[in-house]
């Protein structure tokens, strides 16, 4: 029997689905279900920020990090204001305040060089020289200028090595003038220091100049914008990166603490970090950076190599390739020299201890938010609720109305069933 209905033309009663439909849903059913579980891996995926660091470099030191989590006695020695900072700016200078800079260093020995270099890098950085060296000023007056030089920049000059030899009568100071020529002075005895320095060899002497200089500026690096780089690039094209500042990440494989020898910095010792890069060629990088935070300490208590040590980042300029004896015989690690500026928290360590009235407010709105969500679903499932029982009503009034009467439609089968023959069937028998 068929029941119409007055949205469609279609039976009321359910249609039998055929066999070949059925499947198709089936199989739409299980599509899903995959893309969904697809979804699930990606979502546990995208947490893991090994997958997507090669494209967006390393994490802030903000998300679970103790970069800054460093004992007292190097805060003292590295934390700079942001007066300091800026006087630390490099100052730019021109060509020819670059080759007079190369011209004078010439006249130096490798002594003088080093000692200038430590005096400069302590002065534009805002540090007080405790005692300039006698030999600064008895080799400032035997310098001598190009003929060509003009009289002005001559008088630049002058001034500034005077300043750097701490002769200048304080009534006349003047902290701009012949800052520019002090930079290209630096740069110059930099680029003299990093061309002593032997690569693809064991430590050596000639090495040493460039190595504690960069040690001794690891806190001023920058903590972002530097190009993040593996092992293979370092190895495979080191002139490219040389005294370039670069970003590394990976695991602590070993960490030594080095005692330092006698040198112009002042430096008693530093850590040499053994680290299994994160992405490329499994091939060491050698990171030595003047201090470690307590997650990198802990591990340097077992003196022994891990497989799978602390995840750290470090930004620091690449100095050499240095030679070293593997397990497969002689090797090349690149030598990156700076600071830790990422590495996980250690246990029991956190970055701030919430008080008591941070987490009465964080309950509060947590509360709150699980209050509206509950009366917000009691809501909608009350509004859904008459809406359906609405919908029910009219459609029960609509079918009473088309509907007729029983009795009616008894009586008129009655009268249309006869209980004798009619006259014409008698007639024709």
């Amino acid at each position: 029997m068929r029941i119409p209905s007055q949205f469609d033309d279609d039976s009321l009663y359910r249609k039998k689905i055929p066999r070949g439909e059925s499947v198709k849903t089936f199989r739409k059913l299980i599509r899903l279900a995959l893309g969904l579980a697809l979804v699930a891996v990606v979502m546990l995926q995208a947490a893991k920020p090994n997958i997507y660091r090669p494209f967006f470099g390393h994490l802030p030191a903000k998300a679970g990090g103790a970069a800054a989590n460093l004992p007292s006695a190097v805060a003292q020695r590295t934390q700079f204001s942001a007066t300091e900072n800026a006087k630390a700016k490099q100052t730019p200078y021109s060509t020819e305040d670059r080759q007079t800079a190369e011209q004078l260093i010439l006249q130096l020995s490798r002594q003088e060089q080093v000692s200038w270099t430590v005096t400069l890098s302590r002065s534009l950085r805002g540090l007080k020289n405790e005692q300039v060296p006698i030999g600064i000023a008895t080799t400032a007056q035997k310098l001598k200028f190009a003929p060509d030089l003009g009289h002005a920049k001559r008088a630049e000059w002058e001034y500034a090595i005077q300043d750097l030899a701490g002769s200048v009568p304080s009534r006349m100071a003047n902290p701009r003038y012949g800052r520019a020529q002090q930079h290209a002075l630096l740069a110059a005895l930099d680029e003299a220091a990093i061309n002593r320095v032997i690569d693809g060899s064991v430590w050596r002497s000639d090495d040493f100049d460039s190595f504690y200089r960069a040690l001794d500026t690891a806190s001023q690096l920058p903590a972002s914008g530097t190009a993040s780089v593996g092992a293979l690039p370092l190895l495979q094209q080191p002139d490219v990166f040389l005294n370039q500042i670069v970003t590394i990440h990976g695991n602590v494989a070993l960490v030594e603490k080095m005692k330092a020898p006698e040198n112009p910095y002042g430096i008693e010792d530093y850590w040499q970090l053994w680290v299994k890069p994160a992405e490329g060629a499994d091939r060491p990088i050698v990171a030595l950076v003047p201090e470690i935070p307590r997650s990198v300490a802990e591990q340097a208590e077992t003196q022994m190599p891990v497989q799978e040590g602390t995840q750290v980042s470090v930004v620091g300029k690449f100095l050499k390739r240095l030679a070293y004896k593997s397990g497969a015989g002689a090797d090349l690690a690149p030598v990156v020299i700076g600071r830790i500026t990422y590495a996980p928290f250690a246990q029991g360590e956190q970055a701030s201890t919430p008080t008591a009235k941070e987490t009465a407010v964080s309950a509060s709105k947590f509360w709150l938010i699980a209050s509206i969500s509950c009366i917000g679903g009691v809501g909608l499932a009350m509004l859904l609720m008459r809406r359906t029982s609405v919908l029910a009503k009219q459609s029960r009034k609509l079918r009473a109305a088309y509907r007729q009467d029983p009795e009616e439609f008894l009586i008129g089968l009655g009268e249309q069933s006869p209980t004798e023959p009619s006259a014409e069937g008698q007639g024709n028998s």
